[in-house]
């Protein structure tokens, strides 16, 4: 099924928040934002000489360069609310996508179905979206199933992959060689020297123990890092942190059908 014809206005308060932003991420849920989230935010701060806060000040935000988060058309075409629908509000607006600098965060797409199934169906979204199914039923459905993201993928791909102001961030790559990987994201924003002793305290305050420390004692009272049930290790949104995880959940004919859709990826 094709994408739904978009047009990229926000007519929400949250336009505001695009506006301001210095760059994007951009992703599709269960990409790894929330680990680029952590670092960036540390690192930023801690170049302005600020501590890290889930939830900065008006006059912290004004000192730190703003980089903040989207699942723009994600969002967008599953929350199930229509007057965010109707007013984008969800949406990178049109101006944004053409000015700002974006990070692109890309997953195998087989490790990203596992995760976002249980997102849904543990967790759920801010704008709604939840889905009572299962892992199969979630592959295979028309709005949220592999071949949705796939071209949703493709079409911000489509958007923004030739232009210099678009980098791509691989969850796999970083797993490798998160240092490496960190640091080309800093110079691509180029809000100023690599300062390595910051690069590498941030690396450890945003690593997969720390953050997954940070969720389990709720040290932020937020719902960024809260699991939806402390009880259920599968509802932490810090959860495991494998790459090649699917293989404990997929069957050969799910990730098949998975590696088909996602055999379309342009690029």
């Amino acid at each position: 099924m094709p994408l739904p014809r978009v047009r990229f206005r926000n007519l929400s308060p949250r336009a505001l928040k695009y506006r301001g932003a210095d760059a994007l991420v951009v992703s599709i849920p269960k990409s790894g934002r929330t680990w680029l989230r952590f670092f960036l935010r540390h690192y930023l701060s801690g170049q302005a000489g600020l501590a890290f806060r889930i939830q900065p000040s008006a006059a912290e935000r004004r000192a730190v360069p703003r980089v903040e988060c989207a699942h723009d058309l994600w969002e967008h075409l599953t929350t199930p609310r229509r007057w965010d629908r109707l007013r984008g509000r969800y949406l990178i607006p049109a101006d944004v996508r053409r000015r700002a600098k974006i990070i692109l965060a890309l997953r195998d797409l087989r490790d990203v179905m596992v995760s976002l199934h249980l997102q849904l169906t543990r967790r759920g979204f801010a704008s709604g979206a939840r889905f009572e199914g299962t892992l199969k039923e979630l592959i295979r459905h028309p709005l949220l199933g592999a071949d949705r993201l796939v071209d949703i993928q493709n079409h911000w791909l489509d958007e923004w992959r030739d232009r210099s102001r678009c980098h791509l961030w691989s969850y796999e790559e970083c797993r490798k060689d998160p240092a490496r990987v960190f640091r080309e994201v800093l110079e691509f924003l180029d809000f100023g020297p690599v300062r390595e002793d910051l690069l590498q305290q941030s690396l450890e305050f945003a690593s997969f123990d720390s953050m997954r420390a940070m969720e389990r004692e709720n040290r932020f009272d937020h719902v960024i890092l809260r699991p939806g049930d402390p009880a259920d290790p599968e509802s932490f949104k810090v959860r495991r942190g494998v790459v090649g995880g699917y293989r404990d959940y997929l069957d050969p004919e799910d990730v098949g059908l998975v590696e088909r859709a996602a055999a379309r990826l342009r690029g």
